[in-house]
């Protein structure tokens, strides 16, 4: 049986999130999803990134109760986070995995590490809906990879970062157990029970 991995900051995680993993889970006859929280995004400023154990435990929260989610801690605690890498450590002659991404990731794939050693590492899937425009990536890249449209609604980790900086809700955004874990800390901004 085949495995997804899913990459990202998850800062925090949403909705949009767990509906692609869903959805690449049945399209794809996986076995189970693997979410791989990034310690060290090279793409971001980690003073502007939440500290890793709220993010792996909003993570646990969210994906708790579907038996085919893992949280998978693959990534390097003292180096930048590059998805190439942690591919290079799971896949081997014997073992190609599935690696998830949605269409924000898949129109800046070109300007990772190695992107087409990624292509190489494993089938990579990417999940758009079916009114997304065009993409403007190499078509002889594109090809390597396999588009499949599921329900996802738009949802952004800046966005509803924003949100709770500014007080407002973020309810059927994040599952309920985010959305009090991120009151209970006060991540974000947030007012306690706001």
């Amino acid at each position: 049986m085949k495995q997804g991995f899913l990459g990202g900051t998850f800062d925090p995680p949403h909705l949009g999130h767990l509906m692609l993993a869903q959805e690449a889970l049945e399209q794809y006859s996986l076995e189970k999803v693997f979410f791989v929280p990034s310690r060290n995004p090279p793409h971001k400023n980690n003073s502007e990134i939440t500290d890793f154990s709220h993010r792996l435990r909003m993570l646990e929260l969210a994906i708790q109760g579907n038996r085919c989610f893992q949280i998978a801690d693959l990534e390097s605690r003292d180096f930048p986070s590059y998805t190439v890498d942690m591919l290079e450590q799971i896949s081997s002659r014997d073992f190609k995995p599935c690696f998830i991404i949605g269409m924000d990731s898949l129109r800046e794939i070109h300007t990772w590490r190695k992107p087409m050693r990624i292509l190489e590492l494993a089938d990579v899937v990417a999940g758009t809906r079916p009114d997304a425009e065009p993409f403007s990536l190499d078509p002889g890249f594109l090809k390597k990879v396999t588009l499949f449209d599921f329900p996802g609604v738009w949802i952004s980790s800046s966005d509803l970062r924003k949100r709770v900086k500014e007080g407002r809700s973020i309810s059927y955004l994040v599952p309920e157990s985010v959305e009090s874990y991120i009151r209970t800390w006060r991540l974000y901004g947030a007012e306690k029970g706001h």
